[in-house]
């Protein structure tokens, strides 16, 4: 069975958005024309539907894999929840889902939509990812009539998707605008105009990792919206650039960021939760103050320094899992380039 992992990596040319974007996301959802919603289907029209959409992906991409979720391996369901490759509402309502080999797009049937394809890529792709989908999606449309309304767009399971059934996200590091105590102000005002903004783990404040997506879908067009959310991230970014450039300035913060790196040399263990505070740190810290060779799989410890992923994927025991962790960081402390000496002695 071919597997596949999130975020996808892709050769491509940078942009300027690469730097503060750890990995981008787009998901679009479909119903079809003339069949309850999931929320409310039977097991017979569950079937109806795998039955009408399965036979069609096959044949507009002969090299995919479809799986369903009763013969999928329990260790690699979990690795797919951790990756982000399915969801929890998938997992619970779904039976059958499928992906090209390469990992440019998911299918899953009967989550809380029809048929909903996403991606999720490294750094910011969002253009890209959502030409990939919506070139499948418009194959799948020319085999299968989706519900739709002339005035009101794509209709969809819930309100906030209705129009053109497109969600975008972007995995941001906001650790300067969390250390200035912005952040409260700022979810705000992204949610006033129309964002939201989630930490990755609400229960771990301190982290500066945070998803960031659209709300509304209903109004305007996926062009708009893409070309939006650029501007939107683009200007969160100079914000974030600004709140690092406010905070660290500090001698007395960036000694005391300082010693907090230098410290984790003679730590053992760590919890999930506390390497997301430290991947952001030191991720904001990179090209001010030191420099980390590879920040795209320094970032990448996001998704393989979870649980699950250790779990399942690298079969770590339970007991070991904070002492692998750990090793796994220090591997990345051990070739950090400093640009500066410690600001006291």
């Amino acid at each position: 069975m071919r597997s596949i992992e999130f975020p996808r990596i892709q050769e491509r040319r940078r942009n300027d958005l690469d730097e503060f974007v750890f990995s981008s996301r787009v998901r679009l959802a479909r119903n079809i024309e003339g069949i309850t919603f999931p929320l409310l289907l039977s097991d017979t029209e569950r079937s109806c539907i795998d039955e009408k959409l399965v036979p069609v992906i096959r044949a507009l991409e002969p090299e995919c894999v479809v799986e369903r979720m009763d013969t999928v391996d329990k260790d690699l369901v979990m690795l797919y929840l951790a990756n982000r490759v399915l969801t929890r509402e998938f997992i619970t309502n779904g039976r059958v889902f499928s992906h090209d080999p390469g990992g440019n797009w998911v299918a899953m049937f009967n989550e809380d939509d029809h048929l909903r394809l996403h991606a999720i890529d490294y750094g910011f792709n969002i253009k890209a990812i959502y030409a990939r989908l919506s070139e499948l999606l418009d194959r799948i449309e020319d085999e299968v009539s989706f519900a739709f309304d002339e005035e009101l767009g794509y209709l969809t399971s819930s309100v906030l998707n209705v129009g053109t059934g497109l969600r975008l996200s972007a995995l941001v590091n906001l650790h300067g605008i969390v250390a200035t105590k912005k952040i409260e102000n700022f979810v705000e005002s992204a949610n006033n105009m129309g964002y939201s903004v989630v930490n990755v783990l609400p229960e771990s404040p301190d982290s500066g990792l945070f998803h960031v997506f659209n709300i509304y879908s209903l109004g305007t067009s996926e062009e708009e919206m893409i070309s939006d959310f650029r501007i939107f991230l683009q200007k969160v970014r100079d914000m974030e650039f600004q709140s690092r450039e406010e905070y660290f300035e500090n001698h007395d913060d960036l000694e005391i960021s300082l010693e907090e790196i230098f410290e984790l040399s003679i730590r053992e263990r760590i919890d999930w939760s506390t390497m997301l505070y430290y991947v952001s740190l030191i991720d904001a810290l990179n090209r001010r103050t030191l420099e980390i060779e590879d920040i795209r799989s320094f970032r990448s410890l996001v998704v393989n320094g979870h649980e699950d992923t250790l779990f399942y994927r690298d079969h770590v025991e339970s007991e070991n899992i904070p002492h692998v962790r750990m090793n796994m960081l220090k591997r990345f402390l051990q070739n950090i380039r400093y640009k500066q000496p410690r600001l006291h002695v």
